[in-house]
């Protein structure tokens, strides 16, 4: 991945401003609030995660549901359903190791996205090896332009945090489906990270 060198200096203008890899924060990126998006039966999602190609397919719609299905990669096989987007799941199978199912309830409404919308999950899940309770609090913090391939994207960033990962989705207007997603373990540190398939590693 190329890394974004560029100083803040190019964001001529900018009071406040913080670099991470290929992702530049400010506060000072105007951008009109960003409704869900609509997905259809079909959508794909190619992405690399940690590195490697992934597609995910859109293969059922509810009320308000999805369901998905991982059809190339390391991870093809898996298949998860829930509202999709910032939402935890609620059903999945051969993900990463794992089937299992939660119960969820959600308290406010952070779409559509702008600086300060904030909702919370909470519920219980089992996975036949165990059963646990959650909560998981989603904030949007602020806006920073991520640089994929060639091209740097204004987007909404949005962190959600329960008591062992932190997770961070990069929301733009132009695109369907986040442009980064980074997952946080409190004591493993980076332990996913996927970046929406714009060409940057074609050929």
């Amino acid at each position: 991945m190329k890394k974004l060198v560029v100083s803040c200096a190019l964001l001529a203008g900018l009071a406040a401003c913080q670099t991470t890899d290929n992702v530049v924060r400010n506060t000072n990126v105007n951008l009109l609030s960003l409704p869900k998006p609509e997905l259809a039966v079909g959508d794909s999602y190619a992405y690399y995660r940690n590195g490697d190609h992934e597609i995910a397919t859109v293969t059922a719609k509810g009320d308000g549901t999805y369901s998905f299905e991982v059809t190339e990669g390391p991870g093809a096989g898996c298949s998860y359903d829930g509202e999709g987007f910032l939402s935890p799941d609620v059903k999945w199978e051969n993900c990463d190791g794992s089937t299992g199912t939660q119960t969820l309830t959600q308290t406010g409404e952070i779409w559509p996205l702008k600086v300060g919308n904030t909702v919370s999950y909470a519920g219980e899940g089992t996975d036949g090896a165990g059963s646990w309770s959650f909560k998981r609090d989603c904030s949007v913090i602020g806006t920073a332009m991520v640089t994929i391939g060639t091209g740097t994207i204004p987007t909404y960033e949005v962190v959600c945090k329960d008591g062992s990962n932190t997770r961070t989705w990069f929301y733009s207007q132009s695109h369907k489906w986040p442009v980064k997603y980074t997952k946080v373990h409190k004591k493993r540190g980076l332990v996913d990270q996927r970046e929406i398939d714009l060409g940057q590693k074609a050929g």
